[in-house]
């Protein structure tokens, strides 16, 4: 469970229940994301889950509390359920169990992929593919081989997930990621250019990629990303002075 809040003084407060920030990474990026968004100026506080929020004030599980006028949720991923598949169809998540063809468990012709899907037949993800772009794109197209094998009367193929490593942006200049299988880990610079690189050869069509390039740019020269904003203490009290 995680929680980002705004807290008083406008200092923001990242609360993780998880031993380390971005958990599924690895030990390098671990730290690069700690002493990253401790650059930044946000408190972190590992190891603690976010228990309720009321009157502006958010209880954690160690007893303690934070004041906090803005709270951002990030608890996981829900699937969409169906109406009329089995319980006993369902997992985690809501995600419907599938074999190593993504058919459906208890299902002669249903199959799903990516986020609504979870198999257990891949030894690599005894727990289950993780819930990002990757998975679902290459599920996608290992599906629709398969289903045209069917249809030539030929055996499908099992599903065997290729991982092209993990990413995420941390702040303006500060992306982190773990690539082939987390022997190749970038940060800093060099992480953000890297993860924008993949990002985009990975988009469908040429229009796609220069479009995204060109916006990308545009707001990486104006700072037209209210999101990003991060209000330093003090910050709002100078203003003030400054205005009367």
């Amino acid at each position: 469970m995680a929680a980002l809040n705004r807290t008083y003084a406008w200092q923001p407060a990242m609360i993780d229940g998880a031993p380390n920030l971005l958990a599924p990474m690895s030990a390098k990026t671990h730290a690069a994301a700690f002493n990253a968004l401790q650059k930044l100026g946000v408190r972190i506080r590992l190891n603690t889950q976010v228990k309720d929020y009321q009157d502006g004030r958010v209880q954690l599980s160690d007893g303690t509390s934070i004041e906090a006028g803005t709270l951002i949720w990030a608890a996981g991923v829900i699937a969409n359920s169906f109406n009329g598949i089995a319980a006993e169809s369902m997992g985690k998540g809501k995600r419907m169990i599938t074999d190593a063809f993504n058919k459906v468990k208890g299902y002669a012709d249903i199959y799903a992929i990516g986020d609504i899907s979870i198999q257990f037949t891949d030894a690599l993800y005894p727990n289950g593919h993780p819930q990002v772009a990757q998975p679902a794109i290459q599920q996608g197209k290992t599906l629709a081989k398969n289903l045209l094998r069917l249809a030539k009367g030929k055996a499908p193929k099992p599903f065997k997930y290729f991982d092209r490593g993990d990413m995420a942006i941390i702040g303006r200049q500060f992306a982190v990621a773990d690539l082939f299988k987390h022997k190749l880990h970038l940060g800093g610079l060099i992480g953000l250019l890297g993860r924008l690189f993949i990002h985009v050869i990975s988009l469908v069509n040429c229009n796609n990629k220069i479009k995204t390039l060109y916006n990308w740019a545009v707001a990486y020269a104006t700072r037209d990303q209210a999101l990003r904003l991060i209000f330093r203490p003090g910050n709002r009290e100078n203003r003030n002075q400054a205005a009367s």
